[in-house]
């Protein structure tokens, strides 16, 4: 004598839940992915953004040590490029 088992399964409402929870759950794996790709283009823009920063600091102490040098330590109007004492 054999025992057969009966196969079982979820209600339609059950399964429908289940389904809405998987799917849910890749579209929010989807967007923490993407979120995560959007900071990693953030932080490469901030790199660049500090690097330039440092590169314009030293050009502009260049600038003004070469103004001093020639015209002494003096105010610079920078729109009409006036120099006054």
């Amino acid at each position: 004598m054999s025992i057969v088992s009966e196969k079982k399964f979820l209600t339609e409402e059950e399964l429908q839940t289940l389904q809405r929870i998987q799917s849910q759950t890749r579209s929010l794996i989807n967007e923490l992915g993407e979120i995560e790709l959007i900071k990693l283009h953030l932080e490469s823009r901030s790199d660049d953004a500090k690097k330039f920063l440092n590169t314009l600091s030293a050009t502009e102490q260049e600038f003004t040590q070469l103004v001093f040098e020639k015209y002494g330590k003096v105010n610079l109007d920078p729109n009409t490029g006036e120099i006054t004492s």
